[in-house]
């Protein structure tokens, strides 16, 4: 074996262990226990564990969606201006595809541009199956009736730092209040400990 394939083995078994001790750590009712590569927009490879660290909104939708889908991203934008600009990078926003065979990361993007998301931002695509496992963490149901044509749930999830689910509420303009409460009890109140980016509510 040559040096140059032997450390190429040694980075990819650390890629490897890390990725695994990472999952590892994380509750076992934390969504990201799903697992899986992801890619983003921008066309890079994450882990869904890499979402870990900070609390995140997540959706799932899909870019040819003309009704409830548009209404989803508007209501978790409102959330996102409950926050003090100086914090927003304290909270993610996270919108996983339900059609990933034809919501490609340059399609995802454009997406993104059209509706005005900044880098606080991940639009993901996984594979099919996971895509239906995440689905089913987040107690979310769909059904793709053609291409380009999916009957889903519009129900938008607050999820802790660890990935666990804190609140669900509708995706709609009025629905979302909820979570628009949850998150200006968190950023704009000063009795939420600020140190491990944690949010606990009364589910």
């Amino acid at each position: 074996m040559t040096h140059t394939m032997r450390t190429l083995l040694i980075a990819l078994l650390v890629c490897f262990c890390t990725s695994v001790f990472a999952a590892s750590d994380l509750p076992s009712d934390s969504v990201y226990q799903v697992g899986g590569t992801w890619v983003t927009a921008d066309n890079q490879s994450i882990q869904l564990e890499s979402l870990a660290g900070k609390p995140q909104v997540i959706a799932l939708i899909y870019t040819g969606c003309s009704n409830s889908c548009p209404v989803i991203v508007e209501s978790m934008k409102r959330v996102e201006k409950q926050v003090p600009i100086a914090m927003r990078s304290k909270i993610g926003f996270v919108l996983i595809s339900l059609t990933p065979d034809t919501d490609y990361p340059k399609t995802l993007k454009n997406f993104a541009v059209k509706k005005e998301l900044n880098q606080n931002w991940k639009l993901l695509r996984g594979n099919n199956a996971l895509v239906r496992a995440l689905s089913n963490a987040l107690n979310g149901r769909y059904k793709v009736i053609k291409e380009d044509d999916v009957a889903h749930s519009n129900s938008v999830t607050l999820l802790n730092s660890q990935g666990q689910i804190q609140l669900q509420a509708n995706g709609t303009l009025t629905g979302i209040k909820p979570i628009m409460d949850a998150v200006d009890k968190e950023y704009l109140s000063n009795t939420a400990a600020a140190s491990d980016n944690k949010i606990i509510y009364t589910r």
